[in-house]
């Protein structure tokens, strides 16, 4: 039984050209809508993984209407995907052809979720190279890419962003070169990095869907100066994220769908 203000996701399919996908949704009244793309199919990565999982949550008690799914080939969607095991040994990167399986397939959940409005991708890990590689459509209204790997995939087209944009890094990350990504990060865009977490976030997680939630909303006046705090590097120009409460604003709270 799901009793009133529980969280409850619905399964649901998508069309992905001639294949079906799996995926799972939930409502909400909060624009924009958000589709999030999972981490990378040759690793495990589905719609399943804590990060993405945590992101859904956070989002979906935020307001916001959320889409998680998985790739053709992963899990119960149809089709078979072109990474294979052991696709990424021998320090190989991914080419844009790498990308357009998924990238079809988000734009196949986007067109599902959003319901003629424009929405904001968030896509981890392997799913940020995927939402980079859409996000000047103009489906997409606002990016949040979570542990961008750049050591597998080029992400200096964030130079060409024009959207609103979040990147999110965990501290300790050996994929990712934060250096390289502020060096590429348009003017307007945000930084932050989530403390004492590696790329899994295992320590993190629930800090990590609150800077999330919190700048979709736009409730950078409500974080707590008093709570900053810095990372060990932050001698080389990179601030560690600050602790951040979502204001729960005038209105009534948010009743999560239940029905």
């Amino acid at each position: 039984m799901v009793l009133a203000g529980q969280y409850l996701e619905r399964s649901v399919v998508v069309k992905s050209g001639d294949l079906v996908l799996d995926a799972l949704s939930h409502r909400g009244p909060r624009m924009p809508p958000c589709v999030l793309a999972s981490p990378h199919p040759a690793l495990g990565g589905s719609m399943t993984a804590p990060v993405i999982a945590e992101l859904a949550w956070a989002l979906t008690r935020a307001g916001h209407a959320t889409l998680r799914f998985d790739y053709r080939g992963v899990g119960a969607s149809q089709g078979r995907s072109r990474h294979a095991a052991g696709s990424l040994a021998g320090g190989s990167r991914l080419s844009p052809r790498d990308l357009s399986d998924e990238v079809e397939d988000l734009f196949a959940a986007a067109d599902q979720v959003r319901l003629g409005q424009t929405l904001c991708a968030v896509g981890y890990s392997f799913g940020a190279a995927v939402v980079l590689a859409a996000a000047n459509d103009p489906r997409i209204e606002k990016v949040i890419l979570v542990a961008p790997p750049t050591s597998i995939a080029d992400f200096s087209r964030l130079a060409s962003v024009s959207k609103p944009l979040l990147v999110v890094c965990a501290h300790h990350d050996a994929l990712t070169d934060r250096a390289a990504l502020q060096a590429w990060l348009p003017e307007g865009a945000a930084l932050e990095v989530v403390p004492h977490s590696d790329h899994s976030f295992r320590r993190g997680l629930t800090d990590l869907g609150r800077i999330c939630a919190a700048w979709l909303r736009g409730d950078r006046a409500a974080e707590v100066a008093a709570a900053a705090q810095r990372a060990p590097d932050a001698a080389e120009g990179i601030e560690s994220v600050r602790e951040v409460e979502l204001d729960p604003g005038d209105d009534a709270p948010l009743e999560l769908d239940t029905e």
